[in-house]
């Protein structure tokens, strides 16, 4: 006989999308202790599987039918930590912390996080206002991050952006802040299609993309950040020219 006093059960699937996204909350507290200790290549690994680790969270949540509330509100701060503050930290300590623009550097990482912090904001009110769209509004979260860490691929890549380039550096990294709080389009991979003749060739870019970025990451991540880049005024333009052809 059940008592009608025992506790409901769940299944541990419900609770794995939100396990993930602690653990992606783990790797960037680790990539910043990384970065401390000098660690600079195993400090951005971790903040890329970190990047993954984003993507894969809320795709498991729907595939297992277990979106929740405190999910969501897990997944923004999980964002703001990973993407608006433990990168623009890894970015401070290793490229500005020593240079004689560190104080500037310091307000660029500033402008940086506090530009991640209102484009989470911002996505937060548009989803419970409802408000659905294949675009998003201003460059993601996780795609800022990527692209703000470019200098740091370039230290890898054997260029002495600390010495040599650092205020360049820091004017790309408050322009970077400045695409994430922009009102303009950039593309989603949800509304992304293709014709399904291509479904051949895309498949064998996306495995030389993987393989690319196991054997030559830095300037693989270099290249699809400049391609990001290209694509953020084209894919405006174009939603625009579309826009007015309706009209």
């Amino acid at each position: 006989m059940k008592s009608s006093s025992s506790a409901p059960r769940e299944p541990l699937s419900k609770m794995l999308p939100n396990i993930v996204t602690i653990f992606g909350i783990c790797v960037g507290l680790t990539a910043v202790r990384s970065a401390l200790q000098g660690n600079v290549s195993v400090a951005l690994y971790l903040l890329v599987l970190a990047m993954i680790l984003d993507a894969a969270d809320g795709r498991l949540a729907r595939a297992l039918k277990s979106e929740s509330k405190i999910g969501a509100e897990l997944d923004t701060l999980a964002d703001f930590f990973n993407f608006g503050i433990a990168t623009p930290l890894v970015i401070y300590f290793t490229i500005f912390v020593d240079s004689d623009a560190a104080r500037f550097g310091w307000i660029a990482v500033m402008i940086f996080s506090i530009c991640c912090a209102l484009r989470l904001a911002r996505f937060n009110v548009s989803q419970s206002d409802g408000a659905k769209s294949v675009d998003f509004v201003g460059v993601p979260a996780p795609a800022l991050a990527c692209l703000g860490l470019s200098p740091l691929f370039l230290v890898m890549a054997g260029v002495d952006v600390a010495g040599h380039y650092v205020e360049v550096a820091i004017v790309f990294v408050v322009i970077c802040a400045g695409l994430a709080v922009g009102t303009f389009p950039t593309m989603s991979l949800k509304g992304t299609t293709f014709p399904a003749s291509m479904r051949l060739p895309v498949i064998l870019l996306a495995v030389a993309f993987v393989i690319s970025l196991f054997v030559f990451p830095w300037y693989t991540l270099l290249f699809s950040n400049a391609i990001y880049l290209v694509m953020i005024p084209v894919y405006w333009f174009s939603k625009r020219a579309k826009t007015a052809k309706r009209t």
